[in-house]
């Protein structure tokens, strides 16, 4: 008796797991995290590899690698403030990139609403767009996909 309830509670809980695991906002957000991870990736790479090698002969006015600067308590300044310069490339960065994903938004939300309305030819009244006789006049419509077409 107590394996029966027990295996109803195990088969409970995976249920509800899948159906939480495979929720859409579940699956959107580590969708979000992986391609975090990837874009993560590029900035540093960016920041290391191409940013950092034309700022370090800049930076490094004393001959040695600015990031391995100490002073005197054993404190790792250098190294420090080399996080803090990476971190502002790469905020830098996110924010250039939101922002074009934002534009990008904005142009999408800012297309046209579909007509729902067009004009009979003959009286010039104004009926829906699936109407296959103007209220009016009572004249016949052009098919819907015609009249669309033939109201622009």
């Amino acid at each position: 008796m107590a394996v029966g309830r027990t295996r109803r509670r195990a088969t409970g809980f995976a249920r509800d797991f899948q159906e939480f695991a495979l929720k859409g906002n579940v699956m959107d957000l580590a969708v979000g995290v992986i391609i975090g991870a990837a874009f993560g990736k590029i900035v540093t790479s960016f920041t290391e590899d191409i940013i950092m090698p034309m700022l370090n002969p800049i930076l490094g006015a004393t001959g040695t690698d600015w990031r391995e600067l100490t002073i005197p308590p054993g404190l790792k300044i250098g190294q420090f403030l080399g996080t803090v310069l990476d971190f502002v490339i790469i905020a830098f960065a996110l924010y250039i990139a939101i922002r074009a994903i934002a534009r990008f938004k904005r142009k999408e939300e800012t297309a046209p609403p579909a007509p729902t309305e067009k004009e009979c030819p003959f009286c010039l009244e104004k009926v829906p767009v699936a109407a296959t006789r103007c209220r009016a006049c009572t004249s016949e419509l052009a098919s819907t996909s015609e009249g669309v077409a033939g109201s622009y």
